[in-house]
């Protein structure tokens, strides 16, 4: 049997390949696909070994190494006497060696989640305990889709033995930088100044200023797109703009409190903002903080 296990979600990835390892009765020889030399393929591929009758191989990577690729597409048209595990994250599908495992491995592709599938997949993987469906959004938000992230965090809020609320995830869990731009913008705009000078406090201990401005940017011409799109939906504006629904989504709170004028002056003061951090000598962050104190 030959897997394929593909595409850029990792976890989902290993969490697949461990269940094939632990379903194999036999030896399972794992090799790094970069490192591996041509001369050792007939050796990997041909089967059983003196001391194990069953044999699965894993190869992760081995799809940067072209010239090992092309020729591991020949061992395996002409039949490999062994089980093997081929984990590559991006194979180029236009060579022979793909197109000849996508007619004959079992290939498996892994994609990131979408907001909505990493939300589901929180509330199923909260050990059996309840988990409102708001709440599990709300640690999407503020975590992001990466499921290495959610799991830790998910561990970390089981520990507590609390029932987790929003206030416990603020309060034990670490924001994305993404999640902290909106909560930021978020809290300006409501003037609420001690979670503004909560959140601040944080991100500019952690975050680089002009990476973050460029956060903050990618919010506010979200709230733009809102405001400006003449009653369409958030899956409309982002086919036409490819912004990602789910950030437009959150940012249309945002944007049915901001009057046009508003949001006029938001977008220059935006500008003089990015302006003055390319040529004053100022902190950045120190910048940053006066744009956000002016928006209450």
């Amino acid at each position: 049997m030959i897997h394929l296990l593909t595409g850029e979600n990792t976890f989902e990835t290993e969490r697949r390949l461990a269940e094939i390892v632990a379903g194999f009765e036999g030896d399972v020889e794992r090799v790094d696909g970069e490192a591996l030399q041509l001369e050792q393929l007939p050796d990997l591929l041909s089967g059983a070994t003196l001391f194990s009758s069953k044999r699965l191989v894993v190869i992760k990577n081995v799809g940067r190494n072209r010239s090992l690729w092309t020729t591991l597409g020949e061992w395996c048209e002409k039949g490999v006497g062994n089980d093997l595990v081929l984990v590559e994250p991006r194979p180029d599908k236009r060579t022979k060696t793909y197109k000849w495992l996508e007619k004959n491995a079992e290939v498996t592709v892994f994609k990131e989640l979408q907001p909505f599938e990493a939300v589901r997949w929180v509330q199923a993987n909260f050990q059996g305990l309840s988990l409102e469906r708001d709440v599990a959004e709300f640690l999407v938000d503020y975590v992001g889709v990466d499921q290495w992230r959610l799991d830790g965090e998910l561990s970390k809020l089981i520990l507590t033995g609390k029932s987790v609320t929003r206030e416990l995830i603020q309060e034990i869990v670490e924001p994305t930088p993404q999640a902290t731009s909106f909560e930021l913008l978020d809290a300006a705009f409501r003037g609420q100044a001690l979670e503004m000078e909560r959140l601040f406090r944080t991100v500019s201990r952690e975050e680089d200023p002009y990476m973050f401005f460029g956060l903050l940017a990618g919010q506010v011409y979200a709230l733009a797109l809102m405001k400006t799109g003449k009653g369409k939906s958030a899956q409309d504006i982002a086919k036409a703009t490819g912004v990602h629904p789910y950030v437009l989504t959150k940012v249309g709170g945002l944007a049915a409190m901001t009057s046009e004028t508003s949001l006029r002056q938001l977008v220059d003061r935006l500008a003089e903002l990015d302006a003055n951090m390319k040529s004053r000598s100022v902190d950045p962050w120190t910048q940053i903080q006066v744009f956000l104190l002016s928006l209450k």
